[in-house]
């Protein structure tokens, strides 16, 4: 089947591959189990096939016979993001004859490493279908219900009125940048989403949060969804009671990744979070690298047999335990994201800070570190497969990008290291503000 072809039916693939996920994640633990074993053993073939996979198999004397089930992949090395994006590029430039037909996306860049991914039309239709599924978990109907949605890091905002199909009420949805979300530009946001009503908001976190704080400190009524998503950061309590006193009881959180898809979702009124075991294993390891109830999250998407990505270290810690086979996590200690902060008391989104990596190849690593209301730093590690671009025209680029951002508000200084090294919490932002 052609590539045009095949993209111009991923609407039905989703809906196909969506009839076939169970819509009740794990209440039923011992059907989800059976289900989850079978995608291991059948992704660890499909890997077993890949050259880069195979000879992980072959270093560590294992074949696809050691693979039955998610415990089984402890015996499987770790991937990194370092490793994934080189793998990445080499795929990409070793085969010209069939990338065209590959969907390419690019990370946000949130743990400061930009990454270019690849993916099949049918990978692509079920990360589709597996969040939609995790939407209906909850009760929304992804066909006739009204979504609020984000902006993406690396895509372009959509068009604001309703297609032809959504005037009937059919996949009605709008696209809300959060650029819009500052001061009293925020006032317009919130009158547009009282006039839209939807029933579902999907928003950074820090986006939905400083609406939700405009309209505390505004005396600001706004009509409550029945759900709303915050994404990209996890919400601790503090968050959590500043939300539900503008949006309602409707929070629901849900975990994964751009390079994973979500897999893990805490649904209102649970104080666990389920793991979508037919289409993920999510695994937590120790610091010695053993299963484990608290540790480091480990994601292999299992749908992902074009290309694999198989225990993927997301970066990230939690905890959890395990009850009739099934793991559910109770606690993410999740990603971290700071405001740009200005020395007229305003704070500003550091998304187009994220989207600046995405213009320019060559770079491995970057993070922004503002020192004062007037100085930036921009730390970038070199990327040694790839001098399309000197050093100086990468600096010249962000300069220029930066420049345009914010005239001359910061004195940025570019400082080329050859590896940033991490917070203290391990976590290694795109962005850290070191403003009180």
């Amino acid at each position: 089947m052609s590539f045009q072809i095949q993209k111009k039916l991923i609407n039905l693939s989703t809906f196909w591959y969506l009839l076939k996920l169970d819509k009740s994640l794990s209440a039923n633990p011992k059907k989800a189990k059976a289900v989850q074993n079978r995608n291991v053993h059948k992704l660890m073939k499909r890997a077993y096939e890949i050259p880069f996979y195979r000879q992980r198999f072959d270093e560590n004397h294992l074949t696809p016979e050691d693979f039955h089930c998610s415990e089984d992949l402890a015996k499987f090395p770790v991937i990194t993001k370092d490793e994934l994006r080189v793998w990445m590029k080499e795929l990409y430039d070793t085969h010209p004859e069939t990338r065209d037909s590959w969907d390419a996306t690019s990370t946000s860049g949130s743990t400061g490493i930009p990454l270019r991914l690849y993916q099949s039309q049918r990978e692509h239709a079920c990360a589709n279908a597996s969040w939609i599924r995790i939407l209906m978990s909850f009760g929304y109907n992804p066909f006739f219900g009204k979504m609020v949605s984000f902006e993406s890091s690396y895509r372009s905002e959509k068009k604001s009125r309703d297609s032809f199909i959504q005037r009937f009420g059919i996949l009605q949805r709008r696209i809300l940048s959060e650029k819009r979300c500052v001061g009293d530009g925020t006032r317009e946001v919130i009158q547009e989403l009282n006039e839209y009503a939807p029933d579902l908001i999907c928003l950074r976190k820090n986006c939905i949060v400083r609406i939700a704080l405009y309209a505390q400190q505004h005396n600001l009524p706004v009509r409550q969804p029945k759900w709303y998503i915050p994404v990209s950061e996890m919400v601790d309590e503090i968050t959590r009671n500043i939300l539900e006193k503008t949006f309602g009881p409707g929070l629901v959180d849900a975990y994964g990744s751009d390079e994973t898809g979500s897999c893990i979702i805490k649904r209102p009124g649970n104080d666990y979070y389920d793991i979508c075991n037919d289409t993920h294993v999510v695994n937590i390891y120790d610091k010695d690298g053993r299963l484990a109830d608290e540790g480091r999250v480990i994601i292999t998407p299992l749908y992902k047999t074009d290309f694999p990505i198989i225990n993927y270290d997301i970066g990230d810690m939690a905890s959890s335990y395990v009850k009739d086979g099934i793991r559910y996590v109770t606690k993410i200690h999740g990603r971290l994201n700071d405001m740009v902060r200005h020395e007229n008391g305003e704070d500003t989104s550091v998304l187009e800070l994220r989207k600046i990596p995405n213009g320019i190849t060559g770079i491995a690593q970057f993070r922004y570190v503002q020192e004062s209301f007037h100085d930036l730093r921009v730390e970038l590690v070199r990327d040694p497969q790839d001098m399309t671009y000197t050093n100086d025209e990468i600096s010249a680029f962000f300069r220029e990008r930066l420049t345009r951002l914010y005239g001359d508000e910061f004195r940025i200084r570019i400082e080329w290291l050859d590896v940033i090294p991490p917070d203290p919490n391990g976590k290694l932002r795109c962005f850290v503000c070191a403003v009180k």
